[in-house]
């Protein structure tokens, strides 16, 4: 990572020109974001020869998809740390960068954020040093769509010391619950032990309603998520595998251009939510099966048109790559957050594939971070 960053930080010297006033008080000390010093369009710039040069030749970006650079995120995870909340300092694990406000956050969250902030007085947070405490995080959460928001609360221990915060709000959100996380992992999920309020928002992709309960996964960017999803809802036919599936977000967009889909993934909760998901929107082409998805791939003796793969920022491995090269699919859909291991999963796809095309989306404006989305051919 920190090779990535030397790269990143001398292609963006190269823009030393186009350098303006960051629009957030605490950019270049909070950890959130890196390139606000850069207006939108350089930041583009810089993060598609970063992008091209992390990929290394296996593929080309020409362009990036831009999103709106501003209050754009559906989730932010606040750390309640050392009489401070807010986000890591960059680069440090032991200092909390004490925000106010972030400017990443739609509007009404940020409203929120500032109630629990000013209620969170006499509320006992969390010492990651010595590991003792109460309040470990804030996470808020908003459809960017349905404007519904969530607020978790995660503690570390089993008990509500959160009152007068949750009075304060209570008439504002949507759903509000306690997550208890009493382990030495620094982690913003685990078991709900109450959910105070509903225990769940929904967000709304194209018409498809889906539900989001605490602890699960939906992409940081619904407006970009949006963009590709139709890219790959064009990409597929007949019968599809939809790997590491989540609460079935690609599988519901996708399943009127398909025969059949099968969602796989290991999180019993997000299958759960998935099943609902599917139930709910009258999609009944949608399977979804718990399980791991090397396994599922490896013992299935369904034959698959088109596989889709979204897998998390260490990438497929060899492992998985492997049994996807025996399973003798006519595409592979990829959607990457990480150019590098993308490369190199890419590199031992292209054994028995080509990929056809692939693009770049800003998921992450005012970071250096971005998706990818590629389609992969057998030769």
């Amino acid at each position: 990572m920190k090779k990535h960053r030397k790269v990143l930080l001398s292609i963006a010297d190269r823009f030393a020109d186009k350098r303006i006033e960051p629009p957030c008080m605490y950019a270049g000390n909070c950890g959130g974001c890196a390139l606000q010093h850069v207006d939108y369009s350089t930041q583009l710039e810089i993060k598609k020869e970063y992008c091209n040069t992390l990929l290394n030749t296996v593929a080309t970006i020409d362009a990036i998809e831009p999103s709106i650079p501003l209050g754009y995120r559906n989730r932010m995870d606040y750390v309640t740390a050392f009489g401070k909340i807010g986000l890591r300092r960059r680069g440090s694990f032991k200092h909390v960068v004490d925000l106010h406000d972030c400017l990443l956050l739609q509007d009404k969250s940020r409203r929120i954020f500032a109630i629990i902030r000013e209620k969170l007085s006499g509320v006992q947070d969390y010492d990651y040093l010595v590991h003792k405490g109460y309040l470990r995080y804030v996470v808020l959460r908003q459809g960017f769509n349905t404007g519904q928001v969530m607020v978790n609360f995660v503690v570390a221990r089993q008990e509500n010391n959160l009152e007068s915060v949750i009075d304060a709000i209570y008439n504002d959100v949507d759903s509000i619950s306690l997550i208890l996380s009493d382990g030495m992992a620094d982690v913003s999920y685990g078991e709900v032990f109450e959910d105070i309020k509903k225990g769940y928002i929904e967000e709304s992709l194209d018409g498809i309603i889906y539900r989001i309960t605490p602890n699960s996964f939906f992409q940081a960017n619904t407006s970009i998520t949006q963009v590709m999803y139709r890219e790959i809802a064009k990409q597929v036919y007949g019968n599809v595998l939809d790997m590491y599936c989540g609460v079935g977000s690609i599988s519901l967009f996708i399943a009127k251009q398909a025969e059949s889909v099968t969602g796989v993934e290991a999180n019993h909760e997000a299958v759960t939510v998935a099943g609902h998901n599917a139930t709910f929107n009258g999609i009944n082409n949608v399977l979804f099966v718990q399980g791991d998805a090397f396994e599922y791939i490896s013992d299935t003796a369904v034959k698959y048109d088109v596989a889709i793969v979204d897998p998390p920022r260490t990438g497929l491995g060899p492992k998985v790559v492997n049994k996807l090269l025996q399973a003798d699919l006519k595409r592979i859909v990829y959607m990457s957050c990480n150019p590098v291991t993308f490369a190199q999963d890419a590199k031992m796809l292209c054994d028995k594939y080509a990929i056809a095309w692939c693009k770049a989306y800003d998921m992450f404006p005012q970071t250096p971070h971005l998706e990818l989305l590629a389609a992969f051919d057998k030769k």
